[in-house]
C-alpha cells in the first residue's frame, strides 16, 4: 500500500490540470456557440429591417434627384 500513495500523488495535478482545461475549453466553444447565435439572429433582424435595395445599384435604379429640371430615366 506505501508504494501506491506516490504513484496516486503523482496522478492528481495532472487530473487536475485536465479538469481546468476542460472547464476552460467548454466555457470557450459555448461563448462562441452563444455568440454566433446572437450575430445570426442580429443579421437577421437587421435584414427583415433593411430596405429592399440599398447601395450603389439601387441609387442606379432609383429617379435619386428627379425634380424640376430633371428627365426620368
Amino acid at each position: 500500500m506505501d508504494s501506491v500513495w506516490p504513484v496516486v500523488l503523482a496522478i492528481v495535478p495532472s487530473i487536475g490540470v485536465g479538469f481546468l482545461l476542460y472547464k476552460v475549453l467548454k466555457a470557450i466553444l459555448e461563448g462562441d456557440r452563444n455568440e454566433r447565435l446572437a450575430h445570426a439572429r442580429w443579421e437577421a433582424s437587421q435584414s427583415t429591417n433593411a430596405a429592399p435595395a440599398t447601395g450603389w445599384a439601387a441609387a442606379d435604379d432609383a429617379d435619386v434627384g428627379a425634380g424640376p429640371g430633371h428627365a426620368p430615366r
